[in-house]
């Protein structure tokens, strides 16, 4: 055994109070520090390059879900930033074919869907859903016939159903006894009405799709006409109208996959265009104003139904707040959706021709 020597005035270690190397601990660096184990330094790194391919693996599949359906993704919303809520799916109401057309009284508590492909009626539902009636063309109607939109008179609840094949609209109370035809002036004989709408003042929106070129027509509900949108050119089968609280006239022009804003006096003032990027159209056809100022658009093709603000004075279009639905056939899903309406309720119905249902969604 060797002895150790100490230097002069040295004290010898105790061995049981001097620090144990700790297993695995990293030799001392250049500088005095302790450099961490490999191992660790390896685990480290391994655990980073995870991170990394985890982000880029998610950002893959959000870019292409991205690319697929061109729909905007719903986001945490940032502080200070407010967001539009957009409505969830409740119920479906059955019992109509292909319906094309919806309407609603403003408390909710008759519902009226076109039977378009079926017994080509209007079918009549309370607010749960159940059948409570039936709209038929009126007895002295003859030829072929077929309900496409319908809409109700904000002022008396009337309820007004367009009639392409016929070539005209008929009038009805909320319970489905019919009162008359409404009859345009001489003029416009050989009409092909679709969308139905009404402003503030009463007056009736139509679109009509006869030749020689597609127009809307504001009339009073006599009949009268007010004015006329649209030279030729200016349409491509306009589908829904409908006015806001400040007048401005918006017109799903569907074959050209746009929405047209006019003002009070038919003046074009907006468009929303044909694309694939949030807010842009694809075939729009029913729409619908609320009483909070949203606009309600159904994009066909798009399986959606896309939300935007009404026009304000300093816009030049309605801000797009975003949309819902999908394609398919389960609950919250569309096959072909087409008309729309609301109610004074929060209530938002859609027909969804291609599962023979209407679908109602509520904030």
């Amino acid at each position: 055994m060797t002895a150790t020597t100490l230097a002069p005035g040295a004290t010898a270690p105790n061995p049981e109070t001097a620090p144990a190397t700790e297993p695995g601990a990293g030799a001392g660096g250049p500088d005095g520090t302790v450099l961490e184990p490999e191992p660790r330094r390896r685990r480290r790194k391994y655990a980073i390059l995870l991170l990394l391919l985890g982000m880029v693996v998610m950002f893959a599949i959000v870019g292409a879900w991205y690319m697929t359906t061109r729909k905007p993704i719903t986001v945490i919303p940032l502080p200070g930033v407010t967001q539009q809520t957009i409505p969830h799916y409740v119920f479906s109401v059955y019992g109509v074919t292909r319906p094309t057309g919806v309407a609603v009284s403003a408390s909710g508590d008759r519902i009226y869907a076109t039977d378009t492909d079926g017994d080509r009626v209007v079918k009549i539902f309370d607010a749960k859903g159940a059948a409570v009636g039936t709209i038929v063309p009126p007895e002295t109607a003859t030829g072929d016939h077929a309900p496409v939109y319908v809409a109700v008179d904000p002022v008396n609840g009337d309820v007004y159903v367009s009639d392409r094949i016929a070539g005209t609209i008929y009038v009805y109370n909320r319970d489905g006894v019919y009162r008359r035809e409404f009859t345009p002036p001489a003029d416009l004989a050989g009409w092909q009405p679709l969308g139905i709408g009404f402003d503030s003042k009463g007056n009736v929106y139509v679109t009509d799709v006869s030749s020689p070129f597609h127009r809307v027509h504001e009339l009073t509900t006599d009949g009268k006409l007010v004015q006329t949108f649209g030279a030729q050119g200016t349409f491509n089968f306009p589908n829904g109208v409908a006015v806001d609280a400040a007048g401005y006239v918006y017109v799903t022009d569907s074959n050209a996959g746009r929405l047209l804003v006019f003002d009070q006096d038919g003046r074009q003032k907006s468009i929303v265009s044909r694309g694939q990027r949030g807010g842009e159209l694809g075939l729009p056809r029913g729409i619908a104003i609320d009483d909070q100022g949203i606009v309600y658009v159904v994009d066909t093709s798009g399986y959606s139904v896309q939300l935007y603000k009404v026009l304000g004075t300093e816009d030049r279009q309605p801000p797009f707040v975003g949309n819902f639905g999908t394609a398919g056939s389960i609950d919250g899903t569309f096959a072909f959706p087409n008309g729309i309406a609301v109610d004074a309720r929060s209530r938002v119905y859609i027909t969804d021709s291609g599962n023979n249902r209407v679908q109602v969604w509520s904030y």
